[in-house]
């Protein structure tokens, strides 16, 4: 066998280790903390208090999940709130361009 030849079945063998590797990942069930952050990591990502973000959660601004006591956030229900408060810039508004 020349090195060209054990060259290419290396290869080969390193394309089926990395697809075997993605479709096992891919099958994995998602880490529950990259989807979900508690109060203290809502209100410090947010930039407000803990009571602020319980003003939010009890006018049915921002959804949350009540487990013993403790509140947690999705990650996109919090980015979801800011843009939906996401104000454009309005050039005409205070007559500069």
């Amino acid at each position: 066998m020349t090195n060209s030849e054990i060259l290419k079945n290396i290869n080969g063998e390193i394309r089926s280790l990395v697809k075997a590797f993605e479709t096992h990942k891919s099958n994995q069930p998602s880490d529950i903390r990259s989807e979900w952050i508690n109060t203290v990591e809502a209100s410090h990502a947010l930039g407000i208090s803990a009571k602020s973000l319980q003003r939010l959660r009890n006018c049915g601004s921002l959804p949350y999940s009540r487990i013993h006591g403790k509140v947690y956030y999705k990650k996109s229900d919090i980015e979801g709130l800011l843009e939906r408060n996401y104000q454009k810039l309005n050039v005409n508004h205070c007559g500069c361009k």
